[in-house]
């Protein structure tokens, strides 16, 4: 039997699902990674960069010259630097290397922090750290406690550099000394386990929770065409149960098994395969002109850059509006910071401006609503002519979920699972790099980056106003359809 080597990421991918594993040594030429990944990646390296900043004494250790250097290097300043901190210290003990965010001396030993860009402490952190702390003291290192170290999001920035306060350090000690005597037993069932064919697991929650998996679209390939998940708000207990019968497709659940009648409702249109529209729909139709069409574009930094904002504070630095008039014309205004400065007043202010006194704002969901009621609350002279705003939306959402319905769906109303069905030409994936709110995020970032080439800037740019546009634009299509049940073509 092959003896294989571990990791603490690839432990942690273990636990979360064998296949996953299985799939990552076997078959890392299958990883897909979207947008999402790299933002959290992003984000991660700006937390450890500010939690290091908290001991300015403490020393790097370079990943540059592989693992076996790395462990070197880290013996090496144990040795002649035993009172500093260290920054990704590299241990390796039974084949299964890990690296400590940071482990700082203390009296008699060491205390293991590791750092999250989370606001509160999760299950798979004390899991995390487990592994860390089973590794070090199989290697040698005495740990005394065992801190997670994760975003305090109550922190307001004050400006000019200052992160003190950013950070809550959590005592996990105990949890993880109880939860490290399980290690052992984790590598040796998963080295058996790569040692055999690849696991035979089915879709569920583990696809997402903790984090998305990599193989997802592979796993996926291998389903039904209507697979159970695509009902809405079917819980993991009725699919095993359904699945237990031999019941893999929707098309397949005898009818009166579903309690819910949008669950019902999605089974009878995937079995017919054909959508439809309830008559009400067309009461949206009656709402009076000018229409306005409103989408945000939002921002959540872990570490805030403007002074006076949170951690993850939803900050908006763009919006998209069509106005559509009663002649049928159909005008178009939008607004897109790209200073880098603090957007968010002149977001609103721009706002304002455009959007005329009366008639209905329409929005798909209630995250306008939200961001709007964020700035009230930070922009108190603004507050009235905000609420007016608030006051006039309509969730476009709310309806479309009550009257449409269509198989290529997939049981999500999302904006990007309808829109394909009643306006084809205006599917998100005729768009370029930005096609969705994660990578409209970290397009955003490289624009304000000032080492971003002018014309890379430009680009992007013209990308970003590009899909807002977009997504505006579909709900002016999306009411047209709901109003008369005809499809939309594009008009030339």
């Amino acid at each position: 039997m092959t003896t294989h080597y571990l990791s603490k990421s690839k432990i942690m991918a273990g636990l979360q699902c064998e296949k996953r594993l299985w799939l990552e040594v076997y078959r890392s030429d299958l990883i897909e990674y979207g947008t999402d990944v790299e933002q959290r990646f992003a984000v991660g390296e700006d937390v450890n960069d500010v939690a290091r900043t908290q001991y300015p004494d403490g020393v790097f250790v370079s990943y540059d010259h592989g693992a076996e250097a790395a462990v070197e290097d880290t013996q090496r300043l144990l040795v002649e630097q035993p009172g500093t901190p260290i920054f990704e210290a590299t241990f390796k003990a039974h084949d299964v290397l890990v690296r400590v965010d940071i482990l700082k001396p203390c009296r008699e030993g060491y205390e293991l922090i590791e750092v999250k860009s989370s606001t509160s402490v999760k299950d798979h952190h004390r899991a995390d750290c487990a592994v860390q702390t089973w590794v070090l003291e199989c290697a040698g290192i005495p740990i005394k406690a065992i801190h997670l170290c994760h975003i305090d999001k109550q922190f307001v920035y004050p400006g000019n550099g200052d992160y003190r306060g950013l950070f809550h350090y959590e005592n996990i000690t105990e949890q993880v000394r109880e939860l490290s005597r399980a290690v052992p037993q984790w590598v040796h069932r998963y080295r058996e386990m790569l040692n055999r064919d690849e696991p035979e697991i089915e879709i569920g929650p583990q696809c997402t929770d903790p984090y998305s998996c990599p193989f997802i679209e592979y796993c996926r390939d291998e389903e039904t065409e209507y697979p159970l998940r695509y009902l809405p708000y079917i819980s993991r207990q009725r699919i095993d149960a359904l699945t237990a019968e031999g019941i893999e497709d929707i098309r397949d659940i005898p009818e009166g098994r579903l309690s819910s009648a949008t669950q019902e409702w999605v089974r009878r249109i995937t079995i017919a395969g054909e959508s439809e529209l309830k008559p009400e729909a067309a009461e949206v139709g009656e709402y009076g002109y000018p229409r306005y069409y409103l989408d945000f574009e939002t921002i959540h930094f872990a570490v805030p850059i403007w002074k006076g904002s949170r951690p993850y504070q939803a900050l908006p630095f763009q919006w998209s509006c069509h106005i559509e008039l009663a002649s049928g014309e159909i005008q178009h205004e939008a607004y897109l910071d790209t200073s880098g400065n603090s957007p968010m007043r002149t977001c609103a202010e721009s706002l304002i401006e455009v959007i005329g006194r009366e008639g209905p704002i329409f929005a798909y969901g209630s995250y306008e609503k939200t961001v709007l009621n964020a700035l009230k609350a930070h922009y108190p002279d603004l507050a009235e002519e905000l609420h007016k705003l608030t006051d006039r939306l309509v969730d476009l959402l709310s309806i479309v979920r009550k009257t449409y319905y269509h198989p290529d769906m997939h049981g999500s109303w999302s904006i990007k699972n309808v829109l394909p069905t009643v306006a084809p030409y205006l599917d998100y994936g005729t768009l370029g790099d930005v096609q969705d709110g994660s990578a409209a995020g970290t397009t955003y970032l490289q624009i304000i980056n000032p080492e971003t080439d002018p014309f890379e800037r430009q680009r992007l740019v013209s990308e970003l106003l590009a899909y807002c546009e977009h997504d505006t634009f579909a709900m002016v299509e999306l009411v047209k359809y709901l109003s008369n049940g005809v499809p939309t073509t594009p008009t030339t």
